[in-house]
């Protein structure tokens, strides 16, 4: 029923369909095969190119980028695990850290800024600096929030080793590290108006935030700047300007790799089945709005059916209810 519904009400060919179907744990299975996990200070790590590597296990999903400049990261875990995180880090590579990447303003990814970026080197050291620090790159509302005053106007409760040291708004900020070409990608709105995502075009990786968390419905926080249409832009994005399928040479391993916030790497198929499993469920609460049905009635109606049991989850921080709700309300707000 899940893939029947998604060919229904998506625009995908047949052959992504097939991908779609069988080819997104195969390439985790592949790149088990390849590059087996590795497990240092109790955080599992994977090679998932020659210079590419990703950890589990600190917060979110951390992608390393090793070469001759040093090491780029792509977020920083939480705080509890950050000291795991550099022990981890450092048994991938011994170069220094140069910069960090933030993709939004969560705390389990940005928690081990302080000590992650305190153990590197900038990419443009200060002379005048007070010590040593990565370059911490994020959009300004990371900086935003985690600089925000606390309650009744006491100071942010975040040191301020912790806050990004560079900050864009711009739709990308390039530069060029380890041999290769490196994208900071704006993609605000999606679960947060902080979100971005970074590619390393030479690897042909893409680390996506939590724009996809492979263990659940997409976590969108109005709060923060989040929302459906946000979400949808977002993954539609990703299929058409920067994830490459490995089609027509299906077999081989070539194909732009995903890093999601959480879960699993994944590939081009992965990404369409995440992007139709949310267009469904969205055009089918549409539906229901469109008829006139309450909040209450729309979650009776079981709108997620087909997929609740793969992505669902009845309780815990990001609940299948909570998501109906937050897509419901993003698609009853006037435009």
């Amino acid at each position: 029923m899940t893939w029947w519904a998604g060919f229904r009400r998506a625009p995908v060919t047949f052959l992504t369909l097939v991908l779609a179907m069988s080819c997104g744990h195969w390439v985790q299975g592949v790149l088990a095969q390849q590059h087996p996990a590795t497990t240092r200070a109790g955080l599992e790590s994977i090679q998932i190119r020659p210079n590419v590597h990703v950890i589990f296990g600190a917060g979110g999903n951390v992608t390393v980028h090793v070469g001759e400049d040093g090491l780029v990261v792509v977020d920083s875990g939480s705080t509890e695990m950050a000291r795991a995180l550099l022990d981890a880090i450092k048994g991938i590579s011994p170069r220094q850290i140069r910069m960090v990447v933030n993709t939004s303003a969560d705390l389990d990814h940005v928690g081990g800024n302080a000590i992650i970026g305190g153990a590197g080197v900038g990419l443009s050291p200060d002379p005048f600096g007070d010590g040593n620090h990565a370059t911490v790159l994020a959009h300004e509302n990371v900086l935003r929030h985690l600089s925000a005053l606390g309650t009744n106007g006491a100071e942010s409760p975040f040191p301020i080793k912790m806050l990004p040291n560079d900050t864009f708004t711009s739709r990308y900020r390039s530069f060029y590290v380890n041999d290769d070409a490196v994208q900071v990608i704006r993609q605000t709105g999606a679960h947060s108006d902080s979100d971005v995502m970074v590619l390393f075009r030479k690897a042909d990786v893409i680390a996506t935030g939590d724009v996809i968390d492979l263990r659940q419905f997409p976590v969108i926080d109005p709060q923060k700047g989040g929302s459906i249409h946000g979400e949808l832009e977002a993954l539609n994005r990703l299929l058409t300007e920067f994830v490459v399928p490995g089609v027509p040479l299906v077999l081989k391993s070539g194909r732009t790799l995903v890093v999601p916030g959480h879960g699993y790497v994944a590939d081009y198929a992965e990404v369409v089945e995440y992007r139709d499993m949310v267009t469904v469920i969205k055009d089918t609460i549409q539906d229901l709005i469109d008829k006139g049905l309450t909040l209450e009635l729309v979650k009776a109606a079981n709108p997620t059916k087909g997929y609740r049991v793969r992505y669902g989850s009845d309780n815990g921080p990001w609940t299948t209810d909570m998501f109906v709700e937050a897509v419901f309300n993003g698609l009853s707000r006037k435009k």
